[in-house]
């Protein structure tokens, strides 16, 4: 299971060798916005261990491709339908954890 210490480690590994130009020789992506968004993933399933003993549920998600000004409004999804995927798994009565949700369900990735 990965460690919060080796996520850290691999981000800094990526983050040194894009400002070295060597990613993609090492076997890197050439997405650092793809990239930040697989550790964010990995570090809510690390989170969710962690807490589980808490009875805390820990989720993350992707409003989708919204309306907003970062997509300088190209986006089809509303900002409201973007943010229901956040308030589905924030009022469900028994949430699922360690998971990300995309298009309002849980995403297999």
């Amino acid at each position: 299971e990965l460690t919060k210490q080796e996520l850290f480690q691999l981000v800094d590994d990526f983050e040194a060798d894009v400002k070295k130009g060597q990613h993609l020789q090492n076997g890197w992506g050439n997405s650092n916005y793809g990239f930040s968004k697989l550790a964010l993933i990995a570090m809510t399933k690390v989170w969710a261990r962690e807490e589980a003993k808490h009875g805390i549920a820990v989720n993350c998600c992707c409003p989708g491709y919204c309306d907003t000004d970062m997509t300088s409004h190209r986006g089809p999804r509303s900002p409201k339908d973007g943010a229901k995927n956040a308030v589905i798994p924030a009022t469900m009565e028994s949430p699922p954890t360690g998971e990300f949700f995309a298009d309002y369900q849980v995403s297999t990735w």
